[in-house]
């Protein structure tokens, strides 16, 4: 661990300084963890939405094939 990375309590300011860095970072985890439940909302959502179209491109995708067959003959 190298304490040169970090400001002592003295050169921050005290423990004014201290706290105040420490709330910041509280905020920025509490603002991380919000974003990744939105994340993980929004893929399970897209996943349901991927889910319920690949049958029905499936489909498109035969029909499509049999209209081609027949054009042929």
């Amino acid at each position: 661990f190298d304490a040169g990375l970090l400001p002592s309590a003295r050169r921050a300011g005290g423990d004014g300084a201290l706290r105040q860095s420490a709330e910041k970072v509280w905020d920025l985890l509490c603002q991380l963890r919000v974003a990744q439940e939105w994340m993980v909302r929004r893929a399970s959502q897209l996943e349901g939405c991927i889910k319920k179209a690949l049958p029905m491109a499936r489909r498109t995708e035969q029909v499509a094939r049999r209209a081609d067959a027949k054009s042929i003959y």
